[in-house]
């Protein structure tokens, strides 16, 4: 463990009066959940809005619901995504179909998407990741002729839009999460937004057998809240990020997740979360648009929306030349507490507990991006003099020829020139 300034790849800072509007929840618990409804329906100009326990229980509804809807059974996902996804998918006891992803942009694959779309799919799931726009109305498009329906993961991604159109009101039915390290948090929570009357009723059908959360619940995600908006800070980040036991940033498979109501604790928590998301949003479009203009001269290779997409990364994705040299920057990440971090560990196709029945779905590319994805923090509490040191470590990486060593930048000022750090990349 090294006492030191650290960054948390991703935060979503909360303050103390959200903490107390947390508390005040339960004072008019209706009331304060309702009000959250009728602003997001504003926002997303939708006419359905349900509050869950998270964004992988609000997925496996919205599972559920469709398959009522339809007698298929098959769920399309990208190659490359978080482990939540599957799980939803198979606690809604559906099967996973993959397509590979575009590594330029982490879109579909399209010419593999029309392949992959056939009569058995029930949706196909059009993913934000890290914040990246992907072309949802393309997915649409080729969807609606198939009598698929199109479910947009905007877990990653509240604050893009397209067109001015906001990321969640492009697919027939949507979900957001507000985990931590989210966009904005209220611990763990999740929405689902739709327009679609069909599915509307179909999703309140599942609501209404959901129940409530116990007050033990509730109290306990509100101190657990409370503790990481301390914690988060980069001055005491170094805490809990040396604690292995802690496992923070481990992704993990698993199905007996709890689906239930948000609670109106957590709905307090999510007052103000208009402004913390506009708060969000300033902050990673800045902090990403700086890295970007400090790589635009080097060869490192980051990923953009192929379409008209206005991104709020969640985190900035890099693709290194290689495992090796992916793994040497976290390293050094990780003893200068910079928040460059990998994303998930393997494609979809790899994942333990699905490897028996997706062996045979090649997606290359999914598991190149899993082999060779950095990503850089681009939340609020990242400072100019974090970018430029973030920034150092990744271009000087990008220098090394590919065989011997890896030159540590100055971390102090954000030069380049210092000793050489053994490395084989």
């Amino acid at each position: 463990m090294k006492v030191q300034r650290t960054l948390p790849p991703s935060a979503a800072p909360i303050e103390w009066q959200d903490l107390l509007q947390g508390l005040l929840g339960l004072v008019h618990p209706h009331a304060t959940v309702d009000r959250l409804q009728d602003e997001f329906r504003q926002h997303f100009g939708v006419k359905y809005v349900w509050f869950v326990s998270s964004g992988k229980a609000a997925l496996s509804l919205i599972f559920r619901a469709l398959h009522s809807l339809s007698g298929r059974s098959k769920v399309v996902l990208p190659g490359y995504t978080c482990f939540s996804v599957p799980s939803a998918v198979v606690r809604a006891r559906l099967s996973v179909a993959l397509c590979d992803v575009d590594p330029l942009s982490l879109d579909f694959d399209f010419a593999q998407l029309a392949q992959v779309a056939d009569s058995n799919v029930l949706c196909v799931l059009a993913t934000h990741l890290l914040g990246i726009g992907v072309d949802v109305p393309r997915v649409v498009e080729l969807c609606r002729q198939r009598g698929i329906f199109v479910v947009e993961d905007v877990a990653q991604a509240f604050g893009g839009e397209c067109n001015g159109v906001p990321f969640g009101a492009m697919g027939d039915v949507s979900f957001l999460s507000f985990g931590r390290g989210k966009n904005i948090t209220c611990g763990s929570g999740g929405a689902i937004l739709t327009n679609d009357d069909r599915i509307g009723e179909a999703l309140a059908r599942e609501y209404a057998q959901l129940s409530e959360v116990s007050l033990v619940a509730m109290l306990r995600n509100w101190l657990e809240v409370a503790l990481t908006k301390v914690l988060i800070n980069p001055s005491l980040y170094w805490l809990p990020a040396g604690l292995p036991f802690l496992k923070l940033g481990e992704t993990k498979f698993y199905t007996d997740f709890p689906i239930t109501r948000l609670d109106p604790i957590r709905a307090g928590l999510l007052r103000r979360w208009k402004r913390r998301l506009a708060n969000s949003t300033t902050s990673r479009v800045a902090h990403s648009e700086q890295i970007l203009r400090s790589l635009a001269l080097s060869k490192v290779q980051t990923i953009k929306p192929s379409g008209r997409a206005q991104p709020v990364y969640l985190r900035l994705p890099v693709l290194m030349r290689s495992k090796q040299e992916k793994d040497a920057v976290c390293r050094i990440s990780v003893d200068h507490g910079l928040g460059i971090s990998p994303l998930y560990p393997s494609s979809l196709q790899h994942i333990t507990e699905l490897r028996d029945t997706l062996s045979s779905q090649d997606v290359p590319q999914s598991t190149m991006i899993a082999e060779r994805l950095v990503t850089l923090p681009t939340h609020e509490l990242v400072s100019d003099s974090d970018v430029v040191r973030i920034s150092s470590v990744i271009q000087a990486a990008q220098r090394v020829d590919g065989a011997t060593t890896i030159r540590r930048p100055d971390i102090a000022n954000g030069q380049r020139h210092a000793p050489e750090l053994p490395r084989n990349i």
